[in-house]
């Protein structure tokens, strides 16, 4: 009897470790545990529209650092141009707005004789408008008559000096001007030559217009000759002339006006 006990027993154990190998087998099958994986999310629209709008932003701001860039340097330039001037005495008139009524008995310019310092000129406060003493101001120009007779070069260089160049002259009115405050007896350079095969160029590099040109009658009639000259013959009235460049002659300078 206790040996079936014992029997039974071991029995049971067996059954018990039997049924705890056979959980533990790897052949048993387990449940798989199932990750969710999210799926990639495309940008939203707000971020793509924030990206466009600073794409946007850049390229406006590169667009205005060059023109800023641009209009500095050409501030530059003028301020050098200002700088290199020996003139510190200047005539100079105070444009009247078109909202100010003029007082009763006076113009709507004022003259007045200021000694200035170069350095601090600022042309883009148009308030006064100047020439330097003993120049002729017309337009947004000044003019000087140089008695001084030399070639052309040397009378371009001559007016470069003082920060103008050889007059250039674009108008009727303007040529009107000019002949007025010459010397019938004399003759002048100005800033029209040929470089070759008689293309005209002006010394500041606008365009030659044959429809605003005052040669004289039959002028120019000389290939060699590749200056030009504004002289009133005797009975011819003002024109121009083409005469050799080693000629010399009396010359009109022409610089734009200095504004305060």
């Amino acid at each position: 009897m206790a040996s079936e006990i014992t029997y039974a027993e071991v029995k049971f154990k067996n059954e018990s470790n039997s049924s705890h190998s056979y959980s533990e087998s790897p052949s048993a099958p387990r449940k798989k545990r199932i990750h969710h994986l999210s799926k990639p999310v495309s940008p939203s629209l707000p971020f793509t529209s924030l990206m466009v709008l600073l794409l946007l932003l850049a390229i406006t701001f590169l667009v205005a650092f060059i023109i800023y860039f641009q209009k500095y340097s050409q501030l530059l330039e003028e301020k050098k141009s200002i700088k290199d001037i020996t003139h510190n005495k200047l005539n100079c008139r105070k444009n009247v707005s078109s909202m100010e009524a003029p007082q009763k008995g006076k113009g709507d310019l004022t003259l007045l004789i200021i000694e200035v310092d170069m350095n601090f000129l600022a042309p883009e406060d148009k308030v006064w408008s100047c020439c330097p003493m003993d120049w002729k101001a017309f337009g947004s120009h000044c003019y000087f008559i140089s008695t001084n007779r030399a070639s052309w070069n040397e009378s371009e260089a001559n007016c470069s000096q003082m920060g103008a160049h050889l007059v250039v002259i674009h108008s009727q009115k303007q040529e009107d001007f000019i002949t007025g405050i010459l010397d019938k007896a004399a003759a002048y350079f100005i800033g029209l030559s040929d470089p070759g095969h008689r293309q005209w160029q002006w010394i500041d590099q606008m365009p030659y217009n044959e429809s605003a040109t005052f040669w004289h009658k039959g002028e120019p009639n000389n290939d060699n000759e590749k200056c030009v000259i504004i002289n009133h013959p005797k009975n011819t009235g003002w024109g121009w002339n083409d005469i050799h460049c080693s000629d010399e002659q009396k010359s009109v300078c022409q610089m734009k006006k200095v504004y305060l």
